[in-house]
C-alpha cells in the first residue's frame, strides 16, 4: 500500500465545523477504493484560505514532505489546498520537488498537459471565488443597510431585531437608555451613571454589568435619534469618511433635543458657567450616598438666595433626576465637606489613630514590596526562557531542522511575548526601603499642610469608605470604622 497524508481546512465565515469531517470522510472513503494508506491528517480550523501565512498545520505538513514518509497529498477539493494561484503554484512546487504529489478526491486529474492546464484553470477560479466572495458580502451588507437591515451583530442595548431583520425597541431596555440621558445631561459622570444602574439591577445588552466606557459609547449612539449609520469606521477604527447614513431610519428612543444637549455637554459647552462656579471641585464626589433611598449623592445643587447670591451643594440624584420618591434634603457644599473634613481630622490625628494607621500602612507596603520582586523575578525568569526558545528555534532553522516558513512565525510569537514581557517589566520599578519614621512624618504632614486641597483630596481618598447623608444626619465610614458625627441640623440647602 502506499503511504499518504490528507490535507482539510474549513474557514469560520461560511462554513461550519462538520466541513472538517465531511472532508475527512471523502478523503478516508477515497484511500480505501484506491488502496492508500492513509497514515497523517493535518488540519486547519476557522482559518482562510487566501494566504497560508497563518496555517500552522499546512506548514507543517510543508515541512514533513522532505523526510518523503508519504507519496501523495489528498485533500477534498483543490481550494482546500489554497484559494490564491500563487500559494497553490509554490507550495505545489515544493511538494513535488520532494517527491510529493498533490490528488484531489472531487478533481482527480492526470499528468497529461489537458490536465495541467485544467488544474491552472481550477486554481484560478477558486480564487476569483475567494475574492468574488468577500465582495460579494461586502455587497450584501451594503445593500442590506440601504434598507436599515441589521447588519449582524448584537443589536444596541434599547433594541432587539425581528424576523425581518428590522430593528424594534426594546420597551424595558428603552426604559434605561432614556434615564442614562437624563442623568447625564442634568451633570451626572460616567462613573456615577453605571454605578446607579448597577445598584438598581440594570445589565447592558450582554447580561453584565455597566462600565463607565460602555455608557459613553451608548450617548454616542446615533441610533437612539433613529438615524442608521453603517460604515463608519473601517476594520481597523478608522473613520471612513463615506459612511451610510438614513435619518428616521429606524425607531427613535431618545428626542433629538435631549440628544444633542448631551453632545453638547460632550463637547464642552453644557452649562460652561456650572463649571465656572467649580463644579468640579465637590471634594466629596463619588462617596457620598443618599440615606434614604441609596442613590448616589452627587454635587450640582443650586439655590439663589434672596440677595441674589448662589449656593451650590449635594443632593440625591434620584431626587433631581425624579426617578423615585425620596425627599432627602440637599445639604450646602461647604457645610458637609467642613463638617467630613474636620471629623476626619478629628479621628484620623489622634496618637493612637496615627499609631495603628502607621502600622497598617507599613504592613501594607511591606506586602506589596515583596509581592512586587517576586514579580519582577517571575518576569525575568520568563524573559529569559523566552530568549532560550528563539536561541533553540534559530540553531534549528539554521541546522536545515524547520523551514523559514515556520521559523519566522514562530520567531515572531516568540519575539512578540518577549517585548510584552519587557513592556511589564518596565512598568514595575524595584520598592523603595521603607520604614516606619517616613509614614509617621508623612501623616504628621497632612495634618500640618490641611488648608491644601490636593491634602484634603488626598485623605478623602486615603481613609473615607463612604458618607451616608441623610435629611439630618451624616453617617462617616472610614475604612472599617464606623464613626458617628452630631446632628448637623440639615434644612432644605440653607
Amino acid at each position: 500500500m502506499i503511504d499518504v497524508v490528507a490535507y482539510c481546512r474549513y474557514s469560520s465565515d461560511n462554513q461550519r465545523e462538520e466541513s472538517i469531517n465531511a472532508q475527512i470522510r471523502a478523503i478516508e472513503d477515497f484511500c480505501l477504493k484506491n488502496n492508500y494508506n492513509l497514515i497523517k491528517i493535518y488540519k486547519d480550523e476557522a482559518i482562510s484560505g487566501t494566504s497560508v501565512k497563518d496555517r500552522e498545520q499546512f506548514l507543517e505538513l510543508i515541512k514533513a514532505s522532505k523526510n518523503k514518509n508519504f507519496k501523495y497529498v489528498i485533500v477534498h477539493k483543490f481550494d482546500r489546498f489554497a484559494r490564491n494561484r500563487y500559494d497553490h503554484a509554490i507550495y505545489e512546487k515544493k511538494l513535488n520537488n520532494n517527491g510529493v504529489k498533490l490528488l484531489s478526491v472531487l478533481e482527480q486529474l492526470n499528468d497529461s498537459p489537458e490536465a495541467v492546464i485544467l488544474k491552472s484553470v481550477l486554481t484560478g477560479m477558486n480564487e476569483y471565488y475567494s475574492l468574488n466572495l468577500s465582495r460579494e458580502v461586502k455587497k450584501g451588507l451594503k445593500e442590506n443597510a440601504l434598507k436599515c437591515f441589521h447588519n449582524g451583530g448584537i443589536p444596541p442595548l434599547g433594541y432587539d431585531v425581528n424576523e425581518n431583520k428590522m430593528y424594534v425597541i426594546n420597551e424595558e431596555e428603552a426604559k434605561i437608555i432614556r434615564l442614562i440621558f437624563k442623568m447625564f445631561i442634568n451633570g451626572v459622570g460616567y462613573a456615577s451613571i453605571a454605578d446607579e444602574l448597577n445598584k438598581k439591577g440594570f445589565r447592558n445588552k450582554r447580561g453584565n454589568s455597566f462600565k463607565k466606557n460602555s455608557i459613553r459609547d451608548l450617548l454616542l449612539n446615533e441610533k437612539y435619534i433613529g438615524t442608521y449609520v453603517y460604515g463608519k469606521k473601517d476594520e481597523h477604527g478608522n473613520l471612513t469618511g463615506n459612511e451610510i447614513r438614513i435619518e428616521n431610519g429606524i425607531p427613535q428612543i431618545i428626542e433629538k433635543d435631549i440628544f444633542i444637549q448631551a453632545q453638547n455637554r460632550f463637547n464642552g459647552k453644557f452649562r460652561r458657567q456650572k463649571r465656572q462656579n467649580n463644579i468640579n471641585n465637590y471634594l466629596l464626589s463619588g462617596f457620598c450616598i443618599c440615606g434614604e433611598c441609596g442613590g448616589a449623592y452627587t454635587g450640582g445643587y443650586r439655590s439663589r438666595q434672596r440677595n441674589g447670591r448662589i449656593d451650590y451643594g449635594y443632593l440625591c440624584i434620584n431626587r433631581k433626576t425624579k426617578i423615585n420618591n425620596c425627599r432627602c434634603k440637599p445639604i450646602e457644599k461647604n457645610k458637609l465637606e467642613n463638617l467630613v473634613l474636620n471629623n476626619l481630622v478629628k479621628h484620623i490625628f489622634q496618637d493612637k489613630s496615627v499609631n495603628n494607621i502607621a502600622n497598617s500602612i507599613y504592613k501594607t507596603l511591606e506586602k506589596r514590596q515583596k509581592n512586587s520582586i517576586n514579580e519582577l523575578q517571575k518576569i525575568e525568569k520568563e524573559i529569559t526562557q523566552i530568549q532560550n526558545k528563539i536561541s533553540k528555534l534559530l540553531d534549528k532553522n539554521l541546522e536545515g531542522i524547520i523551514d523559514n516558513d515556520i521559523f519566522n512565525l514562530k520567531n515572531e510569537e516568540l519575539n512578540s511575548e518577549l517585548k510584552r514581557l519587557k513592556i511589564k517589566k518596565a512598568g514595575l520599578t524595584q520598592p523603595a526601603s521603607i520604614n516606619k519614621e517616613k509614614i509617621y512624618t508623612y501623616l504628621f504632614n497632612l495634618k500640618n499642610n490641611f488648608d491644601k486641597i490636593e491634602i484634603k483630596q488626598s485623605l478623602i481618598q486615603s481613609f473615607i469608605h463612604k458618607i451616608e447623608v441623610s435629611s439630618k444626619t451624616v453617617k462617616l465610614v472610614i475604612k472599617d470604622i464606623p464613626l458617628y458625627m452630631e446632628n448637623y441640623g440639615g434644612d432644605d440647602g440653607n
